[in-house]
């Protein structure tokens, strides 16, 4: 028998008007419940990613507050770019690599279940040119989510990581994501 305490409801209007400072780093993500099976995370705008990340498991997606969007790598099709707007609900199903960029004053709700250990995670980086694979690094999932901030800043500040072999091509470094929701 599960003896957790049941943690008081969570009120996340309010929550989207806390100290940015609860969302510092690469992610800008807060964990709500870290005692769960399942791992339910706000997360909010701006990001700055160029990185393609892969998971065991289904990851849902909740957009709380503005527009955000979405990149999948869906082999056989490629790339695919879905926007997500306020008040939808988007499923990126476990082994689709997928990249969420958000602009700034946004703030969804990440749900997916809490990592095992021997689970395994990567993180991905495609060439814009040619659409070839720059660079994959792969790691158990619980020291993925330790270190996938640390991992992406790395990857940034190395040209000769970001350069395709290819086609010599220079992954650009990920500026703030500003969303042009009618081009979506």
């Amino acid at each position: 028998m599960n003896k957790r305490l049941i943690q008081d409801p969570i009120h996340l209007v309010e929550l989207m008007g806390a100290d940015g400072g609860a969302f510092a780093g690469a992610l800008a993500a807060r964990s709500l419940y870290p005692d769960s099976d399942f791992e339910a995370i706000t997360v909010r705008g701006p990001n700055r990613r160029n990185d393609f990340h892969t998971e065991p498991y289904d990851e849902f997606f909740l957009q709380l507050r503005g527009a955000i969007q979405v990149d999948t790598r869906e082999q056989g099709i490629g790339l695919r770019r879905h926007i997500v707007r306020e008040g939808e609900a988007f499923l990126v199903p476990g082994g689709v690599p997928h990249s969420p960029h958000r602009p700034a004053g946004t703030l969804g709700l990440v749900v997916e279940i809490r990592r095992r250990p021997g689970d395994v995670e990567t993180a991905e980086w495609w060439c814009d040119s040619c659409d070839s694979l720059v660079e994959r690094v792969e790691m158990e999932s619980t020291e993925m989510i330790s270190s996938l901030g640390p991992l992406l800043e790395a990857f940034n500040a190395s040209e000769q990581r970001r350069t395709c072999r290819n086609c010599a091509a220079v992954v650009p470094v990920p500026e703030e994501f500003v969303l042009d929701v009618d081009a979506g």
